[in-house]
C-alpha cells in the first residue's frame, strides 16, 4: 500500500491543531481529512476507508473514547484509534484499552511522535496484507536498520568465506557472540563446531589447560587425557569473548599459535594442527592497554585482521522502537500473552533512556513486562522498570560522555592530565568515567 491510499482522520476542536497535523502528516505522504466534533468524527468513519483516526479526547460534544464505544459497538472496526489528550492518566489509558483503542498520546507531543505512531500503523497493516515483507531486516536474532549497523553486515558478508580473524569490540550487551555466530553462521558447514570460551571467567591458572588441553600425567590433577578448545573447534569457530581480560604471559602463547598454526597439548610432544577461525571479543580499551603493557601490540595485531564495532544502543536511537516491538511479539508468543501491545508514551520513555546495558538490558526489560502483563493490555511506561532520564538530559550526558573521551585520548588516557583539561578534580573524572563505562 501507497501512503497515500492510507486515510487518517485528525479530530480536534481546535483549528491550530487539526490544521498542523494535517501539514505534517500530508508533507510525509498521507491523505487527511478532519472533523471539530465528536458527532461528524462518527459521521465519517461510518462513511468506510478510513485506516487511522486521531482523536482528541476532549471534544464539544462527546469525547474521543465515546467516539470510539460508538465505533467498535457497531462493529466497525476497521479503524484504528487513537486517543489525543492532555490529561492522560494510567486510568485514562486503561479505560480507553478497553473499549479498544489502539493507543494514547499525550499533548503537547512533537511532529516526530505523530509521525512515529502514523508510520507504526501503515506499516503494521502493510505487513498483514503482505507476509512476505518483514518489519525488520534480522539475521540469526541480530536486528539492524541503522546505516552503521547495515555497513557491518556488508562488511561480514565480504569476509564470511575467509579464514581471517575477526576482532569485534563493543559494550556489554551489544550482541558481540551474537554477531560472532553470525560470521560462523554465514562462512561455515552447518555441522561444524562453533566452540566459545569466556576468558573472564575462567580463572587464569587453568586458561591454558582449557585452551590447550593436557595428556595423562601432565599435572597431579590430570588423571586422564583431554582435548582442549583449540582441538574441539577443528575446522570451525574458536570464539574467544573479552579477550581483554587474557593474562599476559598467556596472550604470547596465543600469539605463537596463530603465527604457526599449531600447537601441543600440555604435557605433550605431538604437534596438532589449529584450524579453526578465531573470532574474538572484547569490551575493553585495547589500545590503551598496550600503552599500559597489559595487553600485547602484537597480538593485537595479529586478533584484528578485520575490526568489527559494534555502537552502543544510546547512539543508535532509531533501532530502540524495532527492537522493542521484535521482543514484545516474541515474548507474547513464548509466554502466551495475547494482544499485548506499547503504547506510544512508552515508546517514547524507552526512547529517552540511556541504555547502560544496551540490547541485553532493553531485551529484559521487555520481557519482564510481558511477564507481568495481562492479556489484551496496552503496555504503559510504568510497565517498563527502568529510571528514564526525559527530554534533552540523555543528549546532554552523550555529550559530556564524549567530550571526556577526547580529553582521554588526547592526553594518552591520563586521568591528571585530562582532568585538568576539563576543570574538574581527578576524582570526579574517575567517577564520570565510572558512569559512563569508559575505561
Amino acid at each position: 500500500m501507497n501512503k497515500k491510499h492510507f486515510m487518517i482522520l485528525i479530530v480536534d476542536d481546535e483549528p491550530g491543531i487539526r490544521e498542523g497535523l494535517k501539514k505534517v502528516l500530508g508533507l510525509e505522504g498521507y491523505s487527511i481529512i478532519t472533523a471539530d466534533t465528536g458527532e461528524s468524527a462518527v459521521k465519517k468513519m461510518e462513511e468506510g476507508g478510513i485506516d487511522l483516526a486521531f482523536v482528541d479526547l476532549k471534544l464539544p460534544d462527546i469525547d474521543g473514547c465515546e467516539v470510539a464505544r460508538r465505533m467498535f459497538s457497531r462493529g466497525l472496526s476497521e479503524t484504528v484509534i487513537v486517543i489525543m489528550t492532555a490529561f492522560a492518566t494510567v486510568e485514562t489509558a486503561v479505560n480507553a484499552m478497553k473499549i479498544g483503542v489502539a493507543d494514547y498520546m499525550k499533548k503537547p507531543f512533537d511532529n516526530e511522535d505523530i509521525i512515529s505512531i502514523a508510520n507504526r500503523f501503515f506499516q503494521k497493516k502493510n505487513y498483514s496484507n503482505s507476509e512476505s515483507e518483514q518489519p525488520i531486516e534480522h539475521d540469526n536474532n541480530f536486528l539492524f536498520i541503522n546505516k552503521n549497523m547495515k555497513n557491518l553486515i556488508s562488511i561480514i558478508e565480504k569476509v564470511k568465506d575467509s579464514s581471517i580473524p575477526v576482532l569485534i569490540l563493543g559494550e556489554s550487551g551489544t550482541g558481540k557472540e551474537i554477531l560472532a555466530r553470525m560470521i560462523h553462521t554465514k562462512g561455515k558447514p552447518a555441522d561444524s563446531p562453533f566452540i566459545g570460551i569466556n576468558c573472564s571467567a575462567i580463572p587464569a591458572h587453568l586458561m591454558e589447560s582449557e585452551l590447550f588441553g593436557y595428556e595423562k600425567g601432565a599435572f597431579s590433577d590430570a588423571v586422564a587425557s583431554k582435548p582442549g578448545k583449540f582441538e574441539i573447534a577443528e575446522e570451525g569457530t574458536l570464539f574467544m569473548d573479552e579477550i581483554g581480560d587474557m593474562k599476559f604471559n598467556l596472550q604470547s602463547k596465543l600469539l605463537r599459535v596463530l603465527e604457526e598454526k599449531n600447537y601441543e597439548r600440555i604435557g605433550g610432544i605431538k604437534s596438532l594442527p589449529f584450524n579453526a577461525r578465531l573470532i574474538a571479543s572484547t569490551n575493553r580499551n585495547l589500545r590503551k592497554m598496550i600503552a599500559e603493557n597489559k595487553f600485547r601490540l602484537d597480538l593485537y595485531f595479529r586478533l584484528k585482521g578485520i575490526e568489527l564495532i559494534i555502537p552502543p544502543l544510546r547512539e543508535r536511537k532509531d533501532e530502540i522502537e524495532p527492537f522493542v516491538h521484535y521482543f514484545a511479539k516474541l515474548f507474547s508468543n513464548t509466554y502466551n500473552k495475547k494482544n499485548i501491545s506499547i503504547s506510544s508514551e512508552a515508546l517514547k520513555h524507552l526512547k529517552n533512556y540511556h541504555w547502560p546495558g544496551n540490547i541485553r538490558e532493553l531485551k529484559n526489560s521487555v520481557e519482564s513486562a510481558i511477564v507481568l502483563a495481562e492479556n489484551d493490555t496496552l503496555l504503559l511506561p510504568k510497565d517498563f522498570r527502568i529510571e528514564v532520564q526525559f527530554d534533552k538530559e540523555p543528549m546532554l550526558l552523550e555529550k559530556e560522555r564524549e567530550y571526556i573521551l577526547q580529553a582521554l585520548e588526547k592526553n594518552h588516557f591520563s586521568r591528571t592530565l585530562a582532568a585538568q583539561e576539563l576543570k574538574i578534580s581527578r576524582k570526579t573524572l574517575y567517577n564520570k568515567m565510572k558512569k559512563y563505562l569508559i575505561e
